[in-house]
């Protein structure tokens, strides 16, 4: 019983030095009104009231850490992950964007790419251009003869495959339906809808003569081949 209250009194003799060392009123020189050995104040000879442990010099519950902002595990104190400047976090490395990535653009995927593109497939790409991504990663555009490709993110008009002539021919707007697309007119060249070919061979190499229509047209077999300006839906 003596040996208890004879610690208890050293302890209460230590706590009451320090708390004779603190600034005017009580408070101790750390943060004013704190007394040294309470709750979140500084340790007294590395000591503190009851049951609270010292932690980094600061009086807490067994337990509990510090939030002082020196990497314990508060956001935006500097802790390793969340995103300051030199929080050392492995694999962040950004300058306190918080993205993670290191690219600086805040979307958290690592691209580096140049302000207008988008990473497709490894490579930064322009989608409001580039026939093989256009729009969106992935879409690709048709381009037959020159004529087609990628405009202000959507695909251009482009010529259908090389149609054999019937009697009556299929128009353009049943030609493109049956690709996928919807007939376009005066779409293609600058003012193109069909072009005729006399053989399969000058319709592969694109030699013909370029008709001006509706898509209601062809509907009388002038020559052999023919190609429709189609564009998709």
């Amino acid at each position: 019983m003596h040996g208890k209250i004879s610690t208890r009194f050293l302890v209460a003799a230590l706590l009451g030095l320090s708390v004779s060392s603190c600034t005017p009123g009580g408070n101790s020189g750390t943060d004013a009104g704190c007394v040294a050995g309470e709750l979140d104040c500084e340790c007294s000879a590395s000591l503190c009231l009851g049951a609270l442990v010292c932690e980094d010099n600061i009086c807490v519950e067994p337990g509990q850490v510090t939030s002082s902002g020196d990497g314990d595990g508060d956001p935006g104190d500097g802790d390793p992950g969340d995103g300051d400047p030199g929080d050392g976090d492995p694999g962040d490395g950004d300058p306190g964007d918080g993205d993670g990535d290191g690219d600086g653009d805040g979307d958290g995927d690592g691209d580096n790419c140049q302000l207008g593109q988008v990473l497709c497939d490894g490579l930064c790409v322009d989608t409001s251009s580039d026939p093989e991504n256009c729009g969106t990663c992935g879409h690709v555009c048709d381009i037959k003869d020159n004529v087609g490709g990628c405009i202000e993110g959507g695909c251009a008009p482009t010529l259908s495959e090389c149609v054999t002539t019937e009697d009556p021919p299929a128009n353009c707007d049943e030609v493109c339906m049956g690709e996928g697309k919807v007939c376009v007119s005066d779409g293609c060249y600058g003012g193109t809808t069909f072009v005729w070919y006399a053989a399969g061979s000058s319709c592969a190499n694109f030699e013909g003569d370029s008709i001006s229509s509706p898509c209601t047209f062809p509907d009388v077999a002038e020559t052999n081949y023919y190609r429709c300006c189609c564009g998709e839906p």
